[in-house]
């Protein structure tokens, strides 16, 4: 993934160089440009759209679908000032019609080959230093984008979400680090739970979920020599309440966390707290919803630049 860090890297600056280093997805072109073939699609002077520029076209394989899939990735670094609902929507409905225009396209599908474009994720980052979350949220509410015969997902990432990114693949890394085999993988759980697919890719579904289910096993010291741990890991990237915990705990439950191996377990929860106050409910909450876990973890991370802020047990 070094070409896509590189490539968005010059296009969100520092964001750039390890937002989708670890997420095992893959360039199959990048800065493209393509025919437009549809006269609905116009430009900013209302005139008939020639061509769609393609930031990067980036593929991964779905354990769920058992498919390969593809995404046009749209990249935006402007002013904050920038960031209103009617240049979100705008930027949306420009999406939609490059990949409308992609989808058929005989230069791309060179490059998707075997892949199948599903959509597209529009990236913004403030240029300025200036993001605000309140009015980020608000404004994404407002986005307007007319209904089409056939419905294109669209992601959006902006500021709040590239910050937890880059945590994220930053953990990723030290836990690769310390894992037997540098091993870390993604779990796909089936419907129900009863089985799992474990793959170091992660998917786009899983990345703009509010919780990410992983696992790797690493190797620790004992008296008579080493053991081998079997960790799993749960990142929590919504705000935490009591329900949310709670929540969790069923999700451990059922998918049976703690009964899939007979190696020595922990579960570590990885948590993005945004306040102090969601800082001490964390602590005195977790305590309490799992109090009778010994082996159970939580680390709380920082969200300016996203390292881990400190641990708690």
């Amino acid at each position: 993934m070094g070409e896509l860090s590189q490539r968005i890297g010059k296009k969100l600056e520092h964001y750039g160089n390890s937002i989708f280093q670890h997420l095992h997805w893959e360039i199959l072109a990048q800065d493209v440009q393509i025919d437009c073939i549809r006269t609905a699609h116009k430009n900013v002077k209302s005139s008939h759209k020639r061509t769609h520029g393609v930031d990067i076209l980036a593929g991964y394989y779905n354990p769920f679908t058992k498919r390969k899939e593809a995404l046009v990735i749209e990249c935006k670094h402007r002013e904050w000032s920038n960031f209103i609902p009617s240049n979100l929507s705008v930027w949306i409905e420009e999406l939609c019609n490059t990949i409308e225009c992609a989808s058929t396209s005989p230069i791309l599908t060179t490059y998707l080959e075997e892949y199948t474009l599903l959509g597209g994720i529009l990236l913004y980052n403030s240029s300025d230093g200036k993001y605000d979350t309140e009015r980020a949220v608000n404004n994404i509410s407002q986005i307007k984008v007319p209904r089409r015969r056939h419905p294109i997902m669209i992601y959006l990432a902006d500021n709040n979400r590239l910050e937890k990114w880059y945590s994220f693949n930053a953990e990723i890394a030290k836990i690769e680090q310390n894992s037997v085999e540098n091993k870390f993988d993604i779990i796909y759980p089936s419907v129900g739970g009863s089985t799992w697919d474990r793959l170091p890719v992660v998917t786009p579904t899983y990345l703009f979920s509010d919780y990410i289910l992983a696992s790797y096993i690493k190797t620790v010291d004992i008296p008579n020599g080493t053991e081998k741990v079997d960790i799993k890991v749960i990142f929590c990237f919504e705000h935490i309440t009591d329900d949310s915990l709670k929540y969790l705990q069923d999700m451990i439950n059922e998918l049976q966390l703690e009964s899939r191996t007979d190696r020595h377990q922990e579960v570590h929860f990885y948590f993005y707290p945004e306040t102090e106050k969601e800082i001490d409910h964390i602590k005195v909450s977790f305590t309490k919803i799992f109090e009778n876990k010994s082996t159970f973890k939580y680390f709380l991370m920082d969200n300016r630049r996203l390292s881990r802020i400190y641990y708690e047990s």
